[in-house]
């Protein structure tokens, strides 16, 4: 089970996450249980959130 990827506040693909730079990253947030509601069934998996620089 893959969780969604948010960057920014854009659903990416694993792919696209993985080429995420990690210097270019400001904040990660990983969310499980009922912190994933507002993303619905996408979400259900879990959801990391990355807010970069």
């Amino acid at each position: 089970m893959t969780p969604l990827f948010v960057v920014n506040g854009s659903n990416v693909s694993q792919e696209t996450f993985g080429q995420i730079i990690p210097n270019d990253i400001k904040s990660v947030t990983i969310l499980k249980g009922p912190e994933t509601a507002r993303y619905g069934v996408r979400g259900s998996n879990g959801v990391i959130v990355i807010t970069t620089k």
